[in-house]
């Protein structure tokens, strides 16, 4: 992540903030998901799931060390799987560090789709919560392929999403990325 705002008919600087990374074209494979930390300045992967949905978290509030720790109201570590298939579910609105995090458990929903898998983090130049992430964690997914499988050019596999935790709203990065065309 860069020094550069992203958004520039907003006064002041908005630093993209990659909140999730979901990566396409595993439909009918056996996935093994991870990560791995090359940077003392990366993000972690908080969660990973075989999901294309990414659900929002925030903290409690992102005044206090205790407050960020603590999940806000009705946000799971762990989303439900219901009934979301939409790229995002959370509130679509920045939040001011003061105020208390509340959403309902409609929010927190994500379906299992086998073709994606999400990796939650935080990864940004400079943080709302006052925290640097500027490098996101290496992830990586593995699928079992014959020896000489065929490779296509995925038009939108890779989504860089930023998921509105703190003074941010809900944005989209789409890219094409490599997938398994016939394993």
């Amino acid at each position: 992540m860069t020094n550069a705002d992203h958004d520039s008919s907003t006064p002041g600087t908005q630093y993209f903030e990659v909140n999730d990374i979901v990566r396409g074209g595993f439909s009918g494979l056996a996935v093994n998901a991870g990560y791995t930390l090359f940077s003392t300045t990366a993000s972690p992967v908080y969660r990973q799931g075989r999901t294309f949905t990414s659900v929002q978290h925030r903290a409690l509030a992102y005044d206090t060390s205790a407050n960020k720790a603590l999940n806000g109201t009705n946000y799971l570590d762990l989303p439900t799987k219901n009934t979301v298939t939409a790229n995002y579910s959370g509130v679509n609105s920045p939040i001011d560090a003061t105020t208390t995090a509340s959403t309902s458990s409609a929010t927190q929903d994500a379906v299992v789709n086998d073709s994606w898998v999400d990796f939650t983090l935080d990864s940004v130049y400079a943080d709302d919560d006052g925290s640097t992430n500027a490098v996101s964690a290496f992830t990586y997914v593995q699928a079992a392929c014959t020896a000489n499988p065929s490779v296509i050019t995925n038009g939108g596999a890779i989504r860089l999403r930023q998921t509105a935790q703190e003074a941010t709203t809900m944005k989209e990065i789409i890219l094409d990325g490599y997938s398994i065309g016939t394993p």
